[in-house]
């Protein structure tokens, strides 16, 4: 609300804050400082008072034995003593104005000179020791505000006579001495003055005061209102008035004959610039809007060119993928004939019973072996390639994991005892039989233990284990949790992410160590995949590899495909029913269990 006043009235309502801040500060401030202006005139008043009160006590005291003496020098006590002389003067004192004098003691020797409160305190800061010869201030005495003083009496020589020793004798006067000594304190002189007067004096002054000030400060901040309208409003106006100009279309804004100054002189010539270069891009604004159409208008023919290009671009990368996982497929499937039909031969002649050297021995290992490499790189590429043209078939049936690993085992475990490596494998008891597809279930283990012992040095280990995991979900039947462990040269933490890439090893030397094709890992991503499963690597450098491999437990397909054995994921395309990966599989278990296992797990590993 109070950003939508007006700068005049804002000033205004600052410019009467500040006078009545200032009115009161002024008024608290004179106030403060008459008040104990009065409090210092009262004060030597009553000190002058208290010692002409004290003169007439000395004066009594000095001629206290010429009062006491008769003509003929005789000692007659006429009851006149410095006390009784005090209150006499202070009495006959008191009936002339409004002040009350008064002779207090803690043990006083009349009734009416015990102390009040203020007294009282008075006396017990002169016997306390401290060297204080007055007490005073502004209090409140039978409701009335009064300045009082008080001044302490003590015993000199010539007290002791009524008030020294021996404690309990009767003095002159007829009193009990109380025993006093020189320098004890006997008592307190106490003045009361009334401070109405004063008090009277200082509210006219004050007021006096607070009207002078009041008139000055007003007329000083009207001064002020007046130079700020002039100065900072008027000129604020007539950019208002400019501004309601531009907002109806005139922009020929003129600041020349305003007469202002300083800034907002600066300010005027700024706003009337900016109104100058509106206009310039007004008049122009017309034919700049028609020149951006047209560039509009060509950057979309533009695009749209190379919106047609990028399709057809596009159209020719599919054919071409189309036409290399075709050739891919095509030649593999026709490579793998041939070399299934070597192996067959070369297994038969080395189980022929004719008698051969340990030299055409070596000849008939080596073919199997090479045989076996070449296949199974063959079929891993025929894979890829199906997987890629989204021809895939899957055989679901039921599978039983202690049967799969053990096949896995019987073919890996001849290649690590080889090479000197503890291999490993352990199945839950709990694990159940799951629906899948068996050969690609196994070769996703056998990939993986082939890629673990090729990476793991002599005197390591390999283990395999399976173990069932319930589902998170009321519903979900669980997960079967295939982990491939090696104690191996282990993967770099930036690398891990390519591992699983076609075609691509991380030994990248003129000369590899590990020899393979870099498709074993990606066709386990796939098929677990495949599957509805997932993949997982933990690694770490010269410590080894864990590849975490989840298959859920329910993986069958629609109705539809379970009637009829198999799901497909993707097109339905060239034939892989369980016999003939069956078919695939024989002579590679052949060619390994003839000792040639090494040379194929080299070609699984990435």
């Amino acid at each position: 609300m109070f950003k939508n006043l007006k700068i005049q009235f804002k000033i205004s309502v600052l410019l009467i804050v500040l006078l009545v801040v200032s009115v009161a500060l002024n008024v608290a401030w004179s106030s403060n400082s008459q008040i104990r202006q009065a409090e210092r005139e009262m004060l030597e008043k009553t000190q002058i008072l208290d010692q002409e009160m004290r003169a007439v006590w000395d004066f009594i005291d000095i001629n206290q034995h010429r009062i006491d003496t008769d003509s003929d020098g005789e000692y007659n006590f006429k009851n006149i003593y410095c006390a009784i002389a005090g209150k006499s003067v202070a009495k006959l004192f008191m009936q002339q104005n409004d002040y009350e004098i008064r002779y207090v003691s803690f043990t006083p020797r009349y009734s009416n000179a015990y102390p009040d409160e203020f007294e009282a305190l008075a006396l017990t800061e002169f016997d306390s020791g401290a060297d204080i010869d007055e007490y005073y201030g502004i209090t409140t005495f039978n409701e009335r505000d009064v300045f009082r003083y008080a001044s302490p009496i003590r015993i000199k020589a010539s007290c002791l006579s009524c008030h020294g020793e021996p404690a309990g004798e009767l003095d002159v006067t007829g009193h009990v001495k109380e025993g006093l000594e020189i320098g004890d304190l006997a008592g307190a002189m106490s003045v009361i003055m009334p401070i109405d007067l004063y008090m009277e004096n200082i509210n006219a002054n004050i007021l006096q005061q607070s009207i002078s000030f009041f008139l000055i400060s007003a007329a000083t901040i009207a001064i002020v209102y007046l130079g700020i309208s002039l100065v900072v409003t008027r000129p604020l106006r007539r950019m208002e008035r400019a501004i309601e100009q531009m907002e109806s279309g005139n922009l020929n804004i003129d600041f020349d004959e305003t007469g202002s100054s300083g800034e907002i002189r600066e300010l005027e010539r700024k706003f009337q610039s900016m109104a100058q270069q509106l206009q310039g891009l007004y008049n122009n604004l017309e034919g700049e809007v028609e020149e951006r159409t047209h560039q509009l208008a060509e950057a979309n023919r533009v695009l749209d060119e190379q919106r047609m290009n990028l399709e057809r671009a596009n159209e020719m990368l599919k054919d071409e993928s189309r036409y290399k996982s075709d050739f891919l497929a095509t030649m593999s499937h026709e490579f793998r004939t041939p070399l299934t039909a070597i192996l067959a031969i070369a297994d038969l002649w080395e189980h022929s019973g004719r008698f051969m050297s340990e030299r055409d021995l070596d000849t008939i290992r080596e073919l199997k072996e090479n045989g076996s490499i070449l296949l199974n790189m063959v079929n891993n590429i025929l894979e890829v390639a199906r997987i890629d043209a989204g021809r895939v078939e899957m055989n679901y049936e039921l599978v039983d994991l202690v049967d799969l690993i053990s096949v896995v085992e019987s073919v890996t475990r001849p290649l690590a005892e080889r090479r000197d490596i503890s291999f490993v494998t352990t199945v839950a008891p709990e694990v159940p039989l799951i629906r899948a597809d068996w050969e690609k279930l196994r070769r996703i283990v056998e990939n993986l233990a082939s890629n673990a012992i090729k990476f793991t040095k002599r005197g390591g280990e390999v283990s395999i284990n399976v173990r069932y995991e319930e589902g998170a979900e009321a519903g979900d039947e669980g997960w079967i949790v295939l982990a491939v462990s090696d104690t191996g040269i282990g993967i770099r933490a930036e690398e891990i992410s390519l591992v699983f890439e076609k075609f691509v090893q991380l030994d990248k030397s003129a000369f590899r160590r590990y020899n393979g094709s870099g498709l074993g890992l990606t066709v386990v991503k796939d098929l677990a995949e495949a599957h509805q499963g997932t993949i997982e690597v933990t690694s770490e450098p010269k410590r080894g590899s864990t590849f975490t491999v989840r298959i859920p437990v329910s993986n069958a397909p629609d109705d539809e495909g379970d009637a009829a054995g198999s799901g497909a994921l993707g097109a339905v395309g060239a034939s892989d029913t369980r016999s003939g990966a069956a078919a695939d599989k024989a002579p590679q278990h052949s060619a390994l269990q003839t000792g040639k296992e090494e040379a194929l797990y080299e070609d699984n590993a990435c």
